[in-house]
């Protein structure tokens, strides 16, 4: 029902709005918003992607606090929550990603540094600028990180505007949270600088009733520093470092067959530890029409986990977990932007390892064992993008990738090595008959790439080969009514094939292989719709069906069923109030339509939808918010991990105050 309400009113305020146009206000100016999705700078209608933008307003009224609260408000996009701890299972257009398979399906990007695994994919929203989700394979730009979309966050850049922010937060549970972000000119017009912190901490939800305390606490701390130098009106450089470090309990999981999901008698500290290093060094240069660009990164991610798998005070399945990755990347890019022609071309490195691995602990006989992980890749690609015209209000935009990625394993069970070679090509036409209105056309490829498997099946291959795609699209943009409406809709049709998946020998023993081949096809629709002066409405939908075309193991055929953390519906709508004399208030409903957990249909997640709700009143130097999410104490707890044994704990209603002072 939730669905066929959002899609009527989408229609419903349409006809509305275009039945009088008269004594509106001026411009939501949402086409004049400049994003960087295409690695150069151009405005949001103007792109020919399926894209969704959220700015440094839409983030802070909507009180998002992490990637994965952001997702919601993203049609077509899903961030499975893994226990609450930072480690989240991407899924896009209905590809999700496995977490014991390898890279994700989605790329995430965080100024420009790339997250090459989903653990720690949990990202802070602390003083951003925008995050912009691009939609659809974009394996011409982005390479093997970007299969099915990526995210790119965009922290803000220090200037000569002095700006300081002081977040105070305490909410339910015993949530307490202080944030600082402060920028500025070091030297006016040559040295800038921006500091920012946060810490972050909420008892749990979940009870260790045999330890007799709380399970699932939550604690972080961030901090991030950006220098900028500018020597010339034309040269600058950036330095980007931060960390994060979170020290949490448990995850918010339990055993299917739980009296009370809430409540577990582990005999053991269950504890998620992460330490997320991130460094970038940027330089820009223009030189009119040409500018060059380079990024220097390095990521270096350390987590440390206690599990207590079987749940109960025995000592049946205990985890424990200490690995560390490195990962050294560098692009380099040269643009030019012309009045009849565009062009970027680029070059990519990087070098990763991973080290450490995890042991299992019992008194079962057979039980115990190590798994030392021990990887190593480097990787180099070579892209390009152009956009030509063609004809007058039409461009053509070809683009092209190659990537040659290297992979190792080097632990007791196994000892190889493999190359993965991909090109990523893409074509598109685009027409735009005015300012108002643009449409695309377009095909492009996607690929993830292969790996290694150390745990497949004795007599199994422990490598497999890389997953590829092609996306068939075609999409509409507009600004109707003095920019005051935008309506932007997309309807795309994916083959995947070469599907990476966990096959079964039986019930206890698997392997990843190539053997699923898969379609995708959906509809996309967005709208902001600004009718009176203080009166905004956001909604967003997506439709999505991806299934089998091929794919059978020894434990059956599942030609047809659903692709695993695929729903078939993602919904936002929201209505927000701020008028001249301070008065903010706003309510938003999103949600998910159910999905299956498993390659045969067998567990199934309950859709469920969330209304959450603020209000305050703001002045010039401070804010002052009550505020809460899932306002309703909506329980949608999810059954049937992990081959029907597992459960994840939603959160339950979060209400608190937000007070925010400006200097």
């Amino acid at each position: 029902m939730n669905r066929y309400l959002i899609l009527g009113s989408l229609f419903l305020f349409s006809a509305l709005n275009a039945s009088n146009t008269e004594n509106r206000p001026s411009s939501l100016e949402l086409n004049a918003l400049t994003i960087t999705a295409q690695k150069e700078e151009t405005t949001l209608q103007e792109t020919p992607i399926s894209i969704s933008v959220l700015t440094a307003t839409e983030i802070e009224d909507r009180n998002l606090q992490s990637i994965k609260e952001a997702a919601s408000y993203v049609p077509s996009l899903l961030l499975f929550d893994l226990g609450g701890t930072g480690t989240l299972q991407p899924s896009m257009r209905g590809l999700g990603t496995d977490s014991s398979i390898g890279s994700p399906t989605v790329g995430l990007y965080v100024d420009g540094i790339p997250y090459s695994s989903t653990a720690g994919m949990d990202a802070p929203l602390q003083d951003v600028e925008r995050i912009e989700v691009l939609r659809g394979p974009q394996g011409s730009l982005y390479g093997k990180y970007a299969e099915s979309g990526v995210i790119n966050i965009i922290t803000k850049e220090p200037t000569n505007e002095t700006r300081i922010n002081l977040n105070s937060q305490l909410g339910s549970d015993n949530l307490r949270s202080l944030s600082l972000n402060a920028s500025g000119a070091l030297i006016e017009d040559r040295l800038f600088a921006g500091v920012s912190m946060r810490h972050y901490e909420k008892e749990g939800f979940m009870e260790n009733t045999y330890l007799n305390k709380n399970y699932n606490d939550r604690e972080q701390q961030y901090g991030k520093l950006h220098l900028r130098y500018q020597p010339m009106e034309n040269l600058s450089f950036a330095l980007v470092s931060s960390k994060l470090k979170r020290r949490d309990g448990a995850f918010a999981m339990n055993l299917v067959g739980a009296q009370d999901i809430l409540k577990v008698a582990s005999d053991i500290e269950n504890f998620d530890h992460s330490d997320v290093e991130m460094h970038a060094f940027k330089v820009k240069y223009d030189h009119q029409p040409y500018r060059f660009e380079s990024i220097t990164s390095h990521k270096k991610d350390r987590y440390r986990r206690n599990v207590d798998y079987d749940a109960s005070p025995l000592h049946l399945f205990h985890a424990s977990q200490d690995t560390t990755t490195r990962m050294l990347s560098q692009e380099f890019r040269v643009s030019s932007k012309e009045a009849d022609q565009n062009w970027l071309l680029g070059f990519s490195a990087e070098r990763g390892k991973e080290e450490g691995g995890s042991y299992i602990s019992s008194i079962l006989p057979g039980m115990s064992s190590y798994h030392p992980a021990s990887t190593k890749g480097d990787a180099i690609g070579l892209f390009g993008q152009i956009t030509q015209p063609v004809i007058e209000n039409f461009d053509l935009i070809l683009g092209f990738r190659w990537d040659r990625d290297n992979k190792s394993i080097d632990i007791p069970t196994l000892n190889d090595k493999k190359t993965y070679e991909a090109f990523s090509p893409k074509v598109a036409l685009q027409y735009q008959p005015n300012e108002q209105n643009s449409l695309y056309l377009s095909a492009s490829k996607g690929y993830r790439s292969g790996g290694f498997y150390a745990s497949a099946a004795p007599g199994y291959s422990k490598n497999f080969d890389k997953e590829t795609l092609w996306n068939y699209e075609i999409g509409h943009k507009a600004t109707l009514f003095d920019q005051r409406l935008m309506l932007n809709s997309s309807v795309y049709y994916m083959d995947i094939d070469k599907m990476q998946v966990l096959s079964a020998v039986n019930a206890a023993l698997g392997y990843i292989s190539n053997a699923a081949s898969a379609t995708s096809k959906g509809v996309e629709i967005e709208v902001a719709w600004r009718f009176l002066e203080a009166l905004t409405f956001r909604s967003g939908v997506g439709y999505n069906r991806t299934t089998f075309d091929e794919f059978k193991d020894a434990q059956g055929d599942y030609k047809g069923n659903q692709n695993p953390f695929a729903p078939k519906w993602s919904y936002s709508t929201g209505i927000e109030y701020r008028n001249l004399h301070g008065f903010y208030a706003r309510v938003d409903y999103t949600g998910y339509s159910r999905m299956y957990l498993d390659k045969a249909n067998q567990y199934e997640a309950k859709g469920y939808g969330l209304v959450h709700g603020k209000i305050g009143y703001e002045r010039e130097s401070f804010d002052l918010y009550l505020y809460a999410k899932n306002l309703l104490d909506k329980e949608h707890h999810t059954y049937g991990w992990f081959g029907g044994q597992y459960s994840f704990a939603s959160e339950p209603r979060e209400i608190g105050l937000q007070i925010a002072y400006r200097f």
